[in-house]
């Protein structure tokens, strides 16, 4: 069974379908074609679009995050899966479309009522003003033709994160897949987000990891800022497993499935 959700930022409707116990979220690009941009399993409590994993579990090389603050909620694919996988988790979540609000609590099942329907740069001052602090930042934040919003990209945005992040935890951002790809359309916008990689370097120091994910379907990079050193593929992929045999966090398979770290991070060069 499909149904359908109008947002105002979109010129076709968000087609949800349920099968069983998948949740399955269709939105249609400006060009007039229909892509899946979210897939979760409520029962097994996973995503089986695996970038999703990786933003957020490659987020916790250091430990796991109690106070999340997500950024760019799209259907609630994230803070489901917070949800799912670690305990007693508080969740802040914003997304400037209250139709996204409205579908994660509908068909997603999203329990965390601390939602806010805001731009997100407005929503970072807001917390910090409010003294608010979080373990990790979950950025994900786009436009219909998978551009990243100007003002998301900047240093003084990335301060701003900064002063809302606890001591020495992380921000761990999805790219779009663009940036794997060598056509003139993502070269033009490569300049973009190396200045954005350079700004994030400035505000968060000399660490960082590029996860990047292949599939035969997805290529994703997320990059994670704020570390104390650079981490191998190993590291990461043992970080996780020490995780999960210590029951912080539920196994998943996808998390650790066709995953490496960029170690030149060339395509930054």
């Amino acid at each position: 069974m499909k149904k359908k959700y109008n947002s105002k930022f979109f010129n076709f409707p968000i087609e949800v379908e349920s099968v069983n116990w998948d949740k399955l979220v269709f939105i249609t690009t400006n060009s007039g074609k229909k892509v899946i941009y979210s897939w979760y399993d409520l029962d097994k409590k996973q995503t089986q679009i695996p970038y999703i994993n990786k933003c957020l579990l490659w987020g916790f090389i250091k430990r796991i995050p109690k106070k999340v603050l997500i950024l760019g909620l799209w259907w609630g694919s994230f803070a489901k899966y917070l949800e799912d996988h670690i305990n007693k988790v508080e969740i802040t979540w914003i997304d400037i479309d209250e139709t996204m609000l409205e579908i994660s609590k509908k068909e997603m099942l999203v329990k965390s009522d601390n939602l806010f329907c805001l731009d997100a740069k407005i929503a970072v001052s807001k917390l910090y003003r409010e003294n608010k602090s979080f373990d990790l930042i979950l950025i994900d934040c786009y436009w219909i033709d998978s551009e990243i919003p100007e003002e998301l990209t900047t240093k003084i945005f990335f301060e701003n994160c900064k002063k809302i992040l606890e001591n020495d935890w992380t921000v761990s951002i999805n790219m779009a897949n663009f940036l794997l790809d060598n056509n003139l359309e993502n070269i033009k916008r490569l300049a973009k987000y190396r200045e954005m990689h350079n700004n994030l370097k400035q505000v968060f120091w000399e660490y960082f990891s590029l996860i990047t994910h292949w599939d035969w379907i997805w290529e994703n990079v997320v990059w994670i800022y704020n570390l104390n050193k650079f981490y191998s593929a190993k590291e990461f992929n043992d970080n996780y497993i020490e995780k999960v045999e210590n029951w912080e966090i539920k196994y998943d398979y996808n998390i650790i499935l066709n995953t490496y770290v960029d170690e030149n991070k060339s395509f930054l060069n």
